[in-house]
Parts: C-alpha cells; sequence; structure tokens
C-alpha cells in the first residue's frame, strides 16, 4: 500500500509539520500594522462621507416633508403647514393640518448641520389648491462648521409649491 506524504497524519514524533499550524507573532503583528496605517490613511475622507451623506438625508427630509404637506393640503382641501420648532430650521420641523389635529410628521432635531432659509419664515403653508401661500424661499444645508470637500445642498420652492433639491449653494 502506497502513502502520500501529505495525507498522512501526524505522528507523535514527527515534528517537520507541526510548525505549519496558525500564525506566528511576527506575522500578526506586521498584520494589524498594516490594517492601522490603512486605516489612518482612509479616515480623512470617510468623514467628507458621511458628512456629505447626512447633508444629503437632511435634503431628502425636508423635500419629503414640503411633498408631505402639499399632498395633504390636496387631499384635505385645506391648509397645511410646515413649522419649524426650534429656532432654526436644524431644530426640526412638524407638519401639521391645523390646530387640534395630531401631526402628520415630526422630524427630530440635526446635530452639526445648519439649515437656514432665504426668506427667514417660521412657518410654511400649503393652500388647498397645493401652491404655498407664503413667499417663494429656498433652503441651504451645509456642515454647522465648515469642511474641505464637503459640498452644501440647496432645496428651493417655488410659488407653484413643488420643491426641487440641487447641489451647491442656494
Amino acid at each position: 500500500m502506497l502513502v502520500r506524504p501529505h495525507t498522512a497524519p501526524l505522528q507523535p514524533g514527527d515534528k517537520s509539520r507541526r510548525g505549519m499550524r496558525g500564525f506566528t507573532l511576527i506575522e500578526l503583528v506586521v498584520t494589524i500594522a498594516v490594517a492601522a496605517i490603512l486605516a489612518t490613511l482612509a479616515a480623512p475622507s470617510f468623514r467628507e462621507f458621511i458628512a456629505t451623506q447626512r447633508i444629503r438625508n437632511a435634503s431628502f427630509d425636508l423635500t419629503s416633508a414640503l411633498t408631505l404637506a402639499r399632498s395633504e393640503a390636496i387631499t384635505r382641501n385645506a391648509s397645511v403647514s410646515l413649522l419649524r420648532t426650534a429656532t432654526t430650521w436644524d431644530g426640526g420641523w412638524t407638519v401639521s393640518a391645523g390646530a387640534g389635529t395630531p401631526a402628520l410628521l415630526n422630524q427630530q432635531a440635526y446635530g452639526n448641520l445648519s439649515i437656514t432659509d432665504s426668506a427667514n419664515l417660521g412657518t410654511i403653508t400649503y393652500g388647498n389648491d397645493g401652491r404655498s401661500t407664503t413667499a417663494s424661499t429656498s433652503f441651504s444645508i451645509a456642515p454647522a462648521t465648515a469642511m474641505t470637500g464637503v459640498t452644501s445642498r440647496c432645496v428651493s420652492l417655488g410659488l407653484s409649491g413643488v420643491p426641487s433639491t440641487r447641489v451647491g449653494p442656494c
């Protein structure tokens, strides 16, 4: 019977294959060092990526709140308002169909973001025809502190009441 050496079981006295099990301490330390260097290089761009995504999400949340308010005004054939819940829009907002009715949407505050509107409005009201009864405005969404590589977004609200979003300053 012919037995191949690489498939033969390890015998108690066989020391030739014992060194092939696992990693050495040097290999482990080198691998961790390489991973740490790569993580250090990737951290700044990852920070910019997170900030850009937060701005993007805030602009989509604001656009969807404006669209919801407009849609509910048309559906209910009544005025529906988008009200900021703090002194600035980054403090959150509420979509409401009037006094005494529960809020249709409550948006929590955004941390480390600045959301400002050009007309300095506290409330945006849609009439039963879906048009904004307040002045047309645009919202600028940017990081609270300036960051290189992070672009702001602009949410515009025209006289028709339909919001639009674009990358860049307003």
